[in-house]
């Protein structure tokens, strides 16, 4: 009876039906004293209880023993004294055996092993979940459509703000962390989460398993000071720029990854941009750029003691604060990838990676572009948007990074290139999700969780990669010039080859920012001569070998303030033409169709004209559940509905799908399909 194989049980129940027997019958023949057995079965009894405690027994089965052995016992003593082959003794026994056989199943294994204090461990039984995982897994089952789950842990946040459920998915079902993910929010709903806790999802170290991290409490409220730590970073480190919503360190990698910022006015945008800019100047291998064309605002408190004469080396080495500036910048950067990619290949090769091993000594230039659309819309401009997308290109492994940001997710204000091209993406409150979508395609993330200024979604990698909550530090003008001061002295500066690239024209950078350091500073600037520099060779023309050129720029004719008004109209309509141009010639012809047909939707008759008799919208639903999970398209369905003899408009499916998408009834998959 200890739950053992069932030839074990046969044994057990052998030896004690006829152990009692076998002793009874020889204290009889040797006239042995009662007391013996009664002795023996006491001790027997006594160890027995003993060993299933030791052990970590049921408390069923040690009663059941603890009586079957009581029982035994009291037998062979009464059967040595009369003897054990009289028939009273016999039916006795037997009866007794019979009525422990057949109530044993009721005490045998009714309680879940446990871990004895011996340390033996006895074979696991299958427990439901309770409490909190039990819940959670109903849940999750429930709103997800998934088949049973397992949650192997929910552990607890050291900020007692929430917890991380680790979920297995059932053996062949198929299902992912997808799955979760895409039901996030009504998961948050469902749970009566507080507003802004917003439920994140990643996939597990294994296929079919999930990672879902269920914050309980809003923990990102408020403000958190930037913290007065100065000591010394590299780019290739992980670099500190908050907390998530667990109040581990929110972190960012810009070795190579091309990153992208948006966020709407008073979201904390450019807070953000400065906390960045401060964690790269205690980087001891990585120089600043800073592109603003609204004034140099984002530089002027790093730049500000500079220009008090605070500190002895400029801690943003290049600040361009006018368009012209903002090309020959761009220009000198795409210049010193291109010039890089060649002169040291060698050099890459022997680190045995892809990646330029930057040093204090061939550091890393970090571009950072504020407002990206005031570069892109300005048609003087226009031609540094066009070499910094060419610095996106080609300069990850060169050691030139490029960071954009922008007021509005738009295809109008963000080219899909740049989009596309930044692995590195954190967005604040926006006005539409549409434009959450648009930078993190597949995120599943709203607006309305970012109840606070200084909080963003933070993704890490492409499509595909957790997004998560994360609360930016906050850096004041005060913090930022004991940065600055803190640090002076320990920025790198630009390698001799790209300073030869850059000629005169990185050369006279600070001589050229004069006028603005003395603004700055609240004195009056010296003569400042005029910065047309026209060298022998524009850029990209330098060889190995060959004496180092400058940047070649052109002087031009000035403008009116009407023709330099209609240049800027007429290149912001030609940038959204070529935009639109691109985004469609990268669409699959199915979901081109879709677009197309969702275009032209409203140049069609109304649904009280052309949707026939027969047609319902739950057809479309029927439509998607048929499609499996491959989802199906609008066109589609439009083709077999009339395939069927249900006549509808474009019009009308156009309009019930965003409605079923947004009731949960369906999901919008990739290329413009949906699905159950």
């Amino acid at each position: 009876m200890d739950g053992q194989r069932s030839w074990e049980n046969v044994a057990n129940g052998v030896i004690a039906t006829v152990g009692p027997l076998v002793g009874a019958g020889l204290c009889s023949a040797w006239d042995i004293p009662a007391v013996v057995p009664a002795a023996l079965a006491a001790t027997a009894v006594a160890g027995v209880a003993v060993r299933d405690w030791a052990t970590g027994r049921p408390w069923s089965e040690r009663a059941f023993r603890l009586a079957a052995g009581v029982a035994a016992g009291a037998w062979a003593t009464w059967s040595s004294i009369g003897g054990p082959w009289q028939l009273p003794n016999l039916v006795v026994g037997g009866a007794a055996g019979l009525f422990g056989l057949a109530v044993a199943p009721a005490f045998v294994a009714d309680e879940p092993a446990q871990i004895g204090q011996a340390g033996q461990a006895v074979a696991p039984q299958v427990v439901e979940p309770a409490g909190r995982r039990a819940t959670w897994k109903a849940l999750i089952e429930r709103i997800a459509r998934v088949q049973p789950i397992t949650i192997t842990d929910d552990s607890d946040w050291p900020n007692r703000a929430g917890f991380t459920l680790h979920v297995v998915f059932a053996p062949g079902s198929g299902d992912s962390w997808t799955s979760i993910r895409d039901v996030g929010a009504r998961l948050a709903a469902a749970a009566r989460l507080p507003k802004g806790c917003a439920i994140s999802v990643e996939e597990g170290d294994l296929q079919g398993t999930a990672v879902v991290r269920v914050p309980t409490v809003y923990a990102l409220a408020g403000e958190l000071p930037l913290p007065g730590d100065t000591s010394e970073l590299s780019i290739w480190d992980d670099l500190p720029i908050g907390v998530n919503e667990d109040t581990t360190p929110a972190l960012v990698n810009l070795r190579q990854a091309s990153g992208l910022f948006v966020g709407r006015r008073g979201g904390g945008k450019t807070n953000l941009l400065k906390v960045l800019i401060g964690q790269l100047l205690r980087a001891r291998d990585s120089v600043v750029w800073v592109a603003d064309l609204n004034g140099g605002g984002l530089a002027v408190p790093f730049m500000l003691p500079y220009a008090k004469g605070e500190v002895q080396q400029p801690p943003i080495d290049w600040v361009a604060a006018t368009p012209q500036e903002v090309v020959l910048m761009a220009q000198v950067a795409a210049a010193i990838a291109k010039d890089r990619k060649s002169r040291y290949a060698g050099l890459t090769a022997e680190s045995g990676g892809d990646l330029l091993p930057v040093t204090r000594d061939l550091p890393q230039i970090t571009i950072v572009v504020d407002e990206s659309a005031e570069v892109d819309d300005d048609p003087e401009a226009r031609s540094a948007m066009d070499a910094l997308l060419k610095v996106q290109r080609i300069g990850r492994a060169e050691g030139v990074n490029v960071l954009f940001s922008a007021l509005r997710a738009t295809i109008d204000t963000i080219p899909v290139s740049v989009r596309k091209q930044s692995s590195l993406k954190l967005c604040g409150p926006v006005e539409d999700d549409t434009e959450l979508e648009y930078v993190m395609p597949g995120a599943r993330v709203r607006s309305a969780d970012l109840v606070h200024p200084g909080t963003f979604f933070l993704r890490r990698g492409d499509q595909g990669a957790a997004v998560r909550q994360i609360k930016v530090w906050r850096t004041l003008p005060d913090r930022i010039r004991q940065l600055v001061v803190a640090t002076d002295g320990r920025h790198p500066v630009v390698d001799p080859a790209g300073r030869g690239i850059g000629g005169e024209v990185y050369g006279g950078r600070l001589d050229r920012l004069r006028p603005w350091l003395a603004a700055l500073a609240g004195t009056v600037a010296g003569d400042v001569p005029a910065a047309h520099i026209t060298p022998s060779a524009p850029v990209g023309t330098h060889r190995a070998g060959a004496a180092p050129t400058a940047v070649e720029v052109e002087p031009e004719a000035p403008a009116s303030a009407a023709d330099r008004s209609a240049q800027r109209a007429k290149a912001r309509e030609n940038l959204r033409r070529f935009t639109a141009r691109m985004e469609v010639s990268q669409m699959p012809k199915g979901q081109l169709d879709d677009v197309f047909g969702a275009l032209v939707a409203d140049l069609r008759p109304s649904a009280v004209e052309q949707d026939g008799e027969g047609w319902r919208p739950e057809l479309l639903l029927d439509l998607a559940r048929e499609a499996g999970v491959d989802g199906i398209g609008p066109t589609d369905m439009q083709r077999k509905l009339d395939g069927r003899g249900v006549k509808v408009s474009m019009k009308t499916i156009n309009k019930w799908l965003p409605k079923y998408v947004d009731e949960g009834k369906l999901r919008k998959l990739d290329g413009g399909k949906y699905a159950i």
